[in-house]
């Protein structure tokens, strides 16, 4: 999987939001939009549609009114795996990999500071 320059853009404002607030300074539909962002980054990519599955999980329930906080730290849960197993698959490489190691450990911390 080689980075393009919207999937690595994403990463990289995706990572500075994560860093720069708390859980409860990011709303719902600050996450969707994110979300929204990440699943055009990553559409034409094959070897993400395990992720692109998440997302969309994930903003199914964050768009389904009030979300359930058990639920949505279970999704970002589910979604860092994931984000793990691209970081340390056959197709990451270089910088790229480094970059979802760390989104991968935030949306953990995130998601079980909810």
């Amino acid at each position: 999987m080689g980075s393009n320059i919207l999937e690595q853009s994403m990463l990289d404002d995706t990572l500075t939001l994560f860093r720069e607030n708390e859980s409860s300074a990011i709303s719902s539909a600050q996450g969707v939009m994110m979300i929204d962002g990440w699943l055009q980054a990553l559409d034409k990519d094959a070897n993400l549609g395990h992720i692109k599955d998440g997302l969309t999980a994930l903003r199914n329930h964050l768009n389904a009114g009030h979300p359930d906080p058990g639920k949505v730290r279970e999704l970002m849960g589910q979604l860092a795996n994931q984000v793990e197993d691209v970081a340390q698959g056959p197709y990451s490489q270089g910088q790229w990999t480094g970059g979802l190691q760390s989104m991968a450990q935030i949306i953990r911390q995130f998601g079980n500071s909810l």
